[in-house]
């Protein structure tokens, strides 16, 4: 008799529910493993009975009059000290993915209402991670979040886009006994690559956003450049962090806050923004002057935004001025006196060839005097043989 009673007494507010006090649907969101509250708030007017409902099983009855609560197999609870006030709000500890579903709050009075409240569990993202990896054996690019219910939505693709067949595109849920999901996403590693990774919740009450891109790039010792580093997005609100690593040693040198406007350096007048105030997310660093031993290295700029993280690396390879360029350097820096020793070898090379050619002119003009005196004694002494001949030819003919 006493089941039949309370089967009728629950059609009873079944029928006062379907056709008075009537409020709109509530939708409540509860944090995986914490505590949550469900709203169910009435006019008190001292008479009521509560019942609260879960896909239509009895979980909960308390009589205001009688104080009497009964519990249905539920680890949930009444504030019984606050239903007097007209608050009979329903509280669920440490809430996991089988306290999800369709809630009724009844409310049996002289006043009487409903109140359906639609319960939604999930554990947000809180990080997500983009890097490169090895560990399959070559390079890959890998986005990965972990302890997210439900499974979320992850996308990983490239600016300029590749095609799908070159990157051997790789995507993975897991859930661990908690029922909190993992999820990674890989990409084989190309060059000149923006890779960019979109993680969006179950019920889309987050989106994260990170890139990641690689650069290599080469520049003259003491010659100005630019390093590169721009959202792929405009950003409002954001900070840049720069950081050196040389020898396995990392030391951030530049930070900047668009909110505040303030940027800090540890290289002083060194570095500075290519765009003043970082417009839309450009965290680009001018590098004054560089220096091979002291600037060859990698680079790492972090753009951050809430929910939103871009990272730059560049290996930078500082080219010192070529031997070929530094004797050119010397030749000019010594031009002057070379010329002037050029021209005094010159001039003493002339004044040895003329003293050599005097010389020479002497001795000739000593040989033609020598020669010419040797053909007149020569002469003479024909001359005189000549006429004894003739003297002797004249005698003879005498005879």
């Amino acid at each position: 008799m006493k089941t039949a009673q309370s089967w009728t007494c629950l059609i009873l507010v079944w029928i006062i529910a379907e056709t008075t006090g009537k409020t709109p649907d509530v939708h409540v969101t509860c944090t995986f493993s914490e505590d949550c509250v469900l709203p169910c708030v009435f006019e008190a007017v001292g008479d009521e009975t509560i019942y609260w409902f879960k896909q239509n099983v009895l979980i909960h009855t308390y009589n205001l009059e009688s104080g009497l609560s009964d519990q249905h197999k539920s680890k949930t609870s009444l504030f019984t000290d606050t239903i007097s006030s007209g608050n009979a709000s329903l509280h669920v500890p440490k809430s996991g993915p089988q306290d999800r579903g369709k809630y009724r709050c009844v409310v049996s009075s002289r006043e009487p209402s409903e109140h359906i409240i639609i319960v939604t569990v999930e554990a947000p993202i809180t990080s997500v991670s983009l890097e490169t990896t090895g560990l399959s054996g070559f390079e890959e690019v890998k986005c990965s979040s972990r302890n997210i219910y439900p499974a979320p939505r992850i996308t990983l693709f490239t600016e300029p886009t590749a095609q799908p067949d070159a990157l051997h595109p790789y995507t993975r849920k897991t859930a661990d006994p908690r029922g909190l999901y993992t999820v990674e996403s890989k990409l084989l590693k190309l060059e000149d690559l923006t890779y960019i990774c979109l993680i969006q919740s179950f019920y889309r009450s987050q989106t994260w956003r990170t890139s990641l891109q690689e650069k290599e790039i080469f520049s003259k010792e003491g010659q100005d450049f630019i390093l590169p580093c721009v959202a792929p997005w405009s950003l409002q609100n954001f900070t840049v962090t720069w950081s050196f690593t040389r020898e396995y040693k990392s030391t951030s040198f530049f930070t900047y806050d668009s909110l505040t406007q303030l940027s800090s350096s540890v290289w002083q007048k060194k570095v500075r923004l290519v765009t003043p105030g970082g417009e839309g997310g450009d965290g680009s660093l001018w590098l004054q002057s560089p220096q091979r031993l002291e600037h060859t290295g990698t680079y790492t700029c972090i753009i951050s935004a809430p929910q939103t993280k871009h990272q730059v690396q560049i290996r930078l390879n500082i080219i010192p001025m070529t031997a070929e360029k530094r004797l050119s350097k010397s030749a000019t820096k010594w031009w002057v006196p070379t010329v002037i020793t050029g021209l005094a070898v010159t001039a003493l090379a002339a004044i040895i060839t003329g003293i050599i050619k005097s010389k020479a002119g002497c001795s000739k003009s000593s040989q033609s005097h020598v020669e010419a005196a040797e053909m007149q004694v020569r002469a003479n002494t024909v001359t005189e043989a000549e006429d004894i001949c003739l003297k002797e030819q004249i005698t003879n003919g005498h005879t």
